[in-house]
C-alpha cells in the first residue's frame, strides 16, 4: 500500500474579467511583467485572449499562497507561484526558487490546481498536500 496523502491547504479565488481587462489596459507589459514568471510569460505571449490568460494566472496565484497559508506576506511574492498547462493542457503550478523554498519550508509536497470562467468572472481553486516524510 502506498503513503497516505495528507491536505495541507485548500485556497480558492474568484477575479472579476472585467477588472484585469482594466488592469492590462491601463498598465499592459509592465502588469504583466509584475505578474508573470518566466515559464509563464512564454504561454502569454502566444495567447489570443491576454486579459483571460491574466485573470486566470491571478487567481491561481492567490488560491495557491491562500492553501499555504501565507498570503502575499509572509515571505510570498506574486512571481513566487505560477501555473503552466502540461502537453495535455493540465495547469500545473511551478514555482520561483524563493517560492519553492518556502513550500518546502512550510512542509507542502504535491500541489493541484483547477481554474474555470464563466459569466465574467474566473474562478481558480488549489489543493495543497504535505510532503511525504
Amino acid at each position: 500500500r502506498g503513503a497516505t496523502q495528507v491536505i495541507f491547504g485548500v485556497g480558492i479565488d474568484v477575479v472579476r474579467l472585467d477588472r484585469m481587462e482594466r488592469a492590462y489596459r491601463r498598465f499592459g507589459q509592465r502588469f504583466v511583467d509584475r505578474l508573470l514568471l518566466p515559464q509563464e510569460m512564454s504561454a502569454f505571449e502566444s495567447n489570443k485572449r491576454p486579459a483571460r490568460f491574466l485573470a486566470m494566472r491571478f487567481a491561481a496565484k492567490e488560491a495557491v499562497v491562500k492553501a499555504m497559508g501565507t498570503g502575499f506576506r509572509h515571505g510570498m511574492w506574486i512571481r513566487d507561484a505560477g501555473v503552466v498547462q502540461n502537453e495535455w493542457g493540465r495547469p500545473e503550478i511551478i514555482w520561483s526558487s524563493r517560492g519553492a523554498a518556502m513550500r518546502d519550508s512550510l512542509g507542502i509536497g504535491e500541489g493541484h490546481i483547477s481554474l474555470t470562467d464563466e459569466a465574467g468572472l474566473v474562478v481558480a481553486v488549489a489543493v495543497l498536500l504535505r510532503a511525504q516524510s
